[in-house]
């Protein structure tokens, strides 16, 4: 899992948050670089949330 880990931080993934018992990984990335993730070996599937701030008045 650490080498998975590894490899997804080399193709972008930051603010990277690993559930080794669940087997899951979240962070934060460009959208550009879904793909990059994608290509990691041993990665299952990607998947894109969003989410939205407003700005305090």
């Amino acid at each position: 899992m650490d080498e998975i880990i590894d490899a997804l931080k080399v193709s972008g993934l930051d603010d990277v948050e690993s559930h080794k018992r669940f087997m899951i990984v979240n962070g934060s990335v460009n959208a550009d670089a879904l793909d990059e993730l994608r290509k990691v070996k041993g990665v299952a599937s990607v998947h894109q949330d969003r989410a939205y701030k407003t700005q305090k008045p």
